[in-house]
């Protein structure tokens, strides 16, 4: 039997739970329970997929549910049936009807990090309605 699982891969099967501090430098895909620590390239969280603990990567997508801190330096997608509960910052973001995100989210930009502690209420005051707006398309 061909292994297909490229090098650098994590799989979180259905059923399969784990704990701990997992630093991959491919795909972590997860279908199972996963808690703790996450850092990957791409984080995938498939529909029965459950993450919860502090989630980084440079592209994350949320089929399943995604709680406590998730940072996503490049791309944040969550599919229609995804879920996120914590504090969210991430760079470019889509959200499908259906999905959802309660808590605090945080855009960042090419320029954003060496101005982002001394602006706070700059960045604060638009999330507001970025918000709203998320609210709005949940049904």
């Amino acid at each position: 039997m061909a292994d297909t699982t490229p090098p650098g891969s994590l799989f979180v099967g259905d059923g399969v739970y784990m704990q701990g501090t997992m630093n991959v430098p491919g795909l972590a895909s997860v279908d199972g329970k996963l808690e703790g620590q996450l850092t990957a390239d791409v984080i995938a969280i498939q529909t029965n997929g459950s993450v919860d603990g502090k989630t980084t990567a440079n592209h994350i997508k949320v089929a399943g549910s995604l709680t406590d801190t998730a940072v996503a330096n490049k791309t944040l997608l969550v599919e229609s049936t995804g879920i996120i509960a914590g504090s969210v910052t991430y760079t470019e973001m889509e959200i499908k009807k259906g999905g959802s995100i309660k808590g605090s989210i945080y855009k960042t930009g090419n320029n954003v990090p060496a101005k982002q502690s001394a602006p706070a209420p700059t960045t604060v005051a638009p999330e507001a309605p970025e918000a709203t707006i998320i609210s709005d398309e949940t049904p």
